[in-house]
């Protein structure tokens, strides 16, 4: 028996397993102890499968559970702290891709896709600030890639977790909170849809179908 997660639940769903696992992340990298690495790990491995697992989706659960039995293995014979860090770097080196691709000849970048997934009739000059914008994403990933895997390779554990697991998410937020201001002012006279609803206009977008 299954049922369907409503849309607005899923966002919030996936980003509360990934909040968790940060927590637990941090707990494995400053407290060397084999069950939290385990149970940091398989906390990273829900977030994709969250979904289809609280949907009682039976292949969920059993690439779930099959997942979860390999990083024990992994954990109890050379040690999982390596893939705790990875998730830090490819993460944001995936995001960097993702945004980067559309920026080149012939495609339409991908932040220009969601605001005309929002609204077709977007004007031209929305439309050239979203080229900035996507290359303003690009860039921001591939720093955050950058500084995780240096932190990663020489700093001490704390301070890796500190920027992977807090700063990086505070960066974030003010580049999405500080650009829909600026934008708010710099287009003052178009009229921009308020801030819970930008943030459900680029949910709801599904730039991969239209970038694909």
């Amino acid at each position: 028996m299954t049922f369907n997660v409503p849309k607005h639940a899923r966002a919030l769903l996936v980003a509360a397993s990934f909040v968790t696992s940060s927590v637990l992340i941090h707990l494995a990298v400053t407290n060397r102890a084999p069950l939290v690495e385990w149970l940091a790990l398989c906390s990273l491995v829900f977030v994709p499968f969250s979904v289809g697992l609280v949907e009682l989706r039976w292949r969920a659960w059993l690439g779930f559970v099959a997942a979860c039995a390999a990083l024990a293995a992994i954990v109890v014979t050379i040690g999982g702290r390596p893939l705790l860090y990875a998730p830090s770097v490819l993460i944001p080196a995936a995001l960097c891709w993702f945004f980067g691709r559309t920026l080149a000849a012939g495609r339409q970048p991908l932040v220009a896709t969601v605001a005309l997934a929002a609204r077709p009739q977007t004007p031209d000059y929305l439309l050239r600030y979203s080229r900035h914008l996507t290359q303003l994403w690009t860039g921001i990933f591939a720093a955050m890639c950058t500084w995780d895997l240096g932190l990663a390779l020489f700093a001490p554990h704390a301070a890796w977790s500190a920027m992977a697991n807090g700063v990086n998410y505070l960066v974030i937020g003010l580049a999405v909170g500080g650009e829909y201001l600026f934008r708010r002012l710099r287009f003052r006279d178009y009229d921009h849809p308020g801030f819970a609803e930008y943030v459900k206009i680029v949910v709801r977008a599904d730039p991969r179908r239209m970038n694909g």
